[in-house]
């Protein structure tokens, strides 16, 4: 019943136009990494000539904010860690740090390329409590961070090979200190902010990467919790974006590439695999309609905030 729900707020999002927000107040904040971010590497080179704008990168986040008509901030960066958010001097996946290549000196940091939606120099957290601070009319708020701090240390995952000693040795201490910093990011928004607030599970992109998908995501869960359940702190909800790609690629065995649930790479230059770990349009239409299932399977979707799909599209 969860999967035809959210297969039904897919094809409704897609039915949605893109239009202009009257109400310039902005009401929705979206924090974290790529994946909200939208990144899409086909519009950079070696596959562009020249670099986007920012505006041509769209994530889940745009979506939600089209189908709820609200003004969105999308503050997410592209590599950002869970530590790099609050310490930009961190070490992160290309946000603040260069972003290492498997051939070929590292990526400048993306942050320095002037492609982010709001370019701010300080940590993502600074900022985003600035905006928390500023604007009452936030009303929802979205974070995904935490996938970033396990590609930091995958080069030394992939040397342990099938060494399950050598993986938690490795593993271990990372979800430690993502669940160090999880619990402050999410502290410090609580202490600004009491309204709706989604963190997002993370897709695996592939089979092989299913484990580590779900090691994140249960740092995450087991934070979230924890924090729910102390006296007086806002409920912090989480949208499960990990099953929703696992459903949506059932029939092509969980495999998310082949499930066109991520971007596919132009066959020249020859790619090292035939897609790249981000979202492809459907598969971001997925985390929107899952950030939206999760709002209206909790009782806040509804009244000012209620889904807008035109159903009478010429």
């Amino acid at each position: 019943m969860k999967y035809k729900t959210t297969a039904f707020l897919v094809a409704s999002l897609m039915a949605v136009p893109l239009f202009a927000v009257n109400d310039r107040n902005i009401t929705y904040l979206a924090l974290g990494d790529s994946i909200p971010f939208g990144m899409d590497i086909t519009l950079l080179p070696p596959y562009a000539s020249q670099l986007p704008k920012p505006t041509d990168f769209v994530g889940y986040p745009e979506i939600v904010a089209q189908a709820q008509h609200v003004a969105l901030l999308n503050l997410s960066c592209p590599g950002e860690s869970s530590g790099s958010f609050l310490n930009v001097n961190i070490i992160d996946y290309g946000c603040n740090s260069p972003h290492p290549q498997p051939s070929g000196p590292p990526v400048p940091p993306f942050k320095s390329l002037g492609l982010l939606r709001v370019n701010y120099t300080g940590p993502q957290m600074v900022y985003a409590e600035s905006q928390l601070q500023a604007n009452k009319r936030l009303s929802l708020v979205t974070l995904n961070i935490g996938a970033n701090d396990v590609f930091v240390v995958l080069p030394a995952l992939t040397q342990c090979g099938t060494d399950q000693t050598c993986i938690q040795n490795t593993l271990t201490p990372v979800l430690q200190t993502y669940a160090g910093n999880l619990a402050q990011i999410l502290t410090r928004i609580r202490a600004l902010y009491q309204g709706k607030l989604i963190v997002m599970k993370y897709y695996s992109p592939a089979p092989a990467l299913d484990s580590l998908a779900v090691a994140v995501n249960d740092t995450m869960t087991q934070v979230v919790n924890q924090l729910n359940a102390q006296p007086h702190f806002a409920r912090v909800l989480l949208a499960d974006g990990f099953t929703a790609f696992q459903l949506a690629s059932v029939f092509a065995n969980h495999d998310a590439c082949q499930a066109g649930l991520l971007i596919r790479l132009p066959a020249s230059p020859p790619p090292p695999q035939p897609c790249d770990i981000h979202p492809s349009p459907t598969g971001r239409d997925l985390l929107a309609a899952t950030a939206l299932l999760s709002l209206w399977s909790n009782g806040l979707v509804g009244g000012s905030n209620a889904i807008d799909i035109p159903t009478n599209q010429q």
